[in-house]
């Protein structure tokens, strides 16, 4: 069971997994789409000890097992035993003894048998592994593919944590994966987080697994993770575990229902943001097209340069034909001068740009304008974005403006 939290209390007597030893706790995980309890986290809290001594003294003694199966045992008499209504039902998160896997236990129906037991619902039940505890992955993919086959729900705990190892967890496909404090913490100020987290958000919409934001101590890191697309959230900022007879999961709903007020509000936010931004960029790309329509194709050069030296928002702009060449130079934005690494050079007349995204997106689809998703500019080596526009020329000639906008850092951490 959970070994993060421990007990201060003195060490009486060698490690007992009887129940008069131990008590469990519960910590609610939420869901703001929801606006509800969806979980609750049994944690094991010993009488006389810490969880980590007793996980530790249990395992000295040769009782890692036996211990850790009566603490499931009892969490799930717990829980079955809450007063909860069934339809409104929250899942059981379970921590599973992981490094019990490569000893041996995979395939015992231990934990099946415990659950049918207690008059629980496979379908109710989470299993928490730490994949990062077992270094048999066949016997820890059967283990998690047996479960799941049976009807329980599989999750993987502490992602982020040690050496998470990111090709084993889309292999095992888990129905949840828990992002550790070490990510959570701070992550609203740490771009190095976001960017972690939005990876492991999208790994997750590929696999098919959701992702719990564990540990949110803070409403800066609760508002943050949302944003970045988690889907369930644990930790103190919403309740602490508690026994059973302590838990009143109504009492949170008013704090949920102004989170999901407050998400809201801030996704409204950066939609009407995004659209505006969106909106600046085509309009910036129709003045550049307007100023050159009815120029010379020969000063195309001298018309861009003047235009982009005073203007801002562009990072930096060229002109295509129609079969992809560059036929202008690539003129920098204001202030801006070229990185003179070799890797990170304005491309130049005659460039072939056939088949890069924003010219064939153009061509292939018939669309009159397209703005791509941030990249690493090849001019400048800083992120940009580019708009690219068709250029119907007076003198019915086709061409393609291309300007590449440059990004404060706010545009950045926004994404």
């Amino acid at each position: 069971m959970d070994q993060a939290e421990p007990v201060q209390t003195s060490i009486e007597g060698h490690t007992d997994p009887r129940s008069d030893q131990l008590d469990i706790h519960f910590q609610p995980i939420v869901s703001l789409k929801q606006t509800a309890v969806v979980g609750l986290e049994a944690l094991a809290r010993p009488k006389h000890m810490s969880v980590r001594q007793l996980f530790a003294q249990a395992r000295k003694e040769g009782r890692l097992l036996a211990l850790d199966r009566r603490c499931r045992t009892l969490a799930m008499e717990r829980y079955r035993d809450l007063n909860l209504p069934g339809s409104l039902r929250p899942f059981l998160f379970l921590n599973f003894e992981s490094s019990l896997i490569d000893e041996g236990v995979e395939g015992s129906g231990a934990l099946l048998e415990t659950t049918l037991a207690t008059g629980l619902e496979l379908s109710e039940i989470v299993i928490e592994l730490n994949e990062t505890k077992v270094q048999d992955t066949l016997t820890l993919k059967r283990f998690v593919e047996r479960h799941r086959e049976l009807g329980f729900l599989i999750a993987i705990d502490d992602l982020g944590s040690g050496h998470s190892n990111l090709p084993r967890i889309a292999e095992l496909r888990p129905h949840i994966i828990k992002i550790d404090r070490s990510l959570i913490a701070g992550v609203e100020s740490d771009f190095c987080k976001q960017e972690t987290m939005k990876s492991l958000v999208q790994l997750g919409k590929t696999i098919g697994t959701l992702v719990l934001a564990e540990a949110v101590e803070t409403q800066a890191e609760l508002d943050t993770c949302a944003a970045l697309g988690a889907e369930f959230f644990q930790g103190y900022h919403f309740a602490r575990a508690k026994p059973a007879a302590d838990l009143h999961l109504a009492a949170l709903h008013p704090v949920l229902m102004e989170a999901a007020r407050r998400q809201r509000a801030k996704t409204v936010a950066a939609i009407q943001t995004r659209r505006k931004e969106s909106l600046d960029l085509i309009n910036l790309a129709l003045a550049g097209c307007e100023r050159l329509r009815h120029r010379a194709a020969s000063t195309f050069d001298s018309g861009l340069a003047n235009w982009v030296s005073s203007n801002t928002a562009i990072e930096a702009a060229y002109v295509l034909d129609g079969d992809g060449l560059q036929i202008s130079n690539t003129h920098l934005g204001q202030g801006l001068a070229p990185s003179g690494n070799r890797l990170f050079t304005p491309a130049t007349r005659g460039t072939d740009h056939a088949n890069k995204e924003y010219f064939f997106s153009l061509i292939d689809t018939g669309l009159h304008q397209h703005i791509t998703d941030t990249y690493i500019s090849l001019a400048t080596g800083q992120p940009c974005r580019t708009v690219a526009m068709r250029l119907e020329h007076a003198s019915g000639a086709s061409f393609v403006l291309c300007i590449d906008q440059r990004l404060s850092d706010d545009n950045l951490v926004k994404g």
